[in-house]
């Protein structure tokens, strides 16, 4: 049985579609260094992001001279702990 128009495919769908929150902001080098080398907990508070984030930061600028880089900052859900799928109906 195709499942997509189900409540359950529905579901299903619902649980794949997750909002990720990105912004993007200028930095020194040396900030975003220290930035990297927080822990998630501290990444968090810092840019007051929910407990539900799992915080990414990534250096937009390519150029190793600049003393200054584009950085953005992303807020994905945390993963869903995996659960085994339920037997199939008969």
């Amino acid at each position: 049985m195709d499942h997509a128009w189900t409540a359950e495919g529905r579901a299903r769908g619902a649980s794949l579609a997750a909002l990720v929150l990105a912004v993007s902001l200028s930095m020194t080098t040396v900030e975003f260094i220290e930035i990297q080398q927080l822990p998630v907990e501290a990444l968090r508070a810092r840019f007051r992001l929910p407990a539900s984030c799992e915080p990414t930061v990534t250096a937009l600028t390519t150029d190793a001279t600049a003393n200054r880089m584009q950085v953005a900052v992303e807020c994905r859900p945390k993963p869903a702990p995996n659960t085994p799928e339920p037997p199939a109906r008969r």
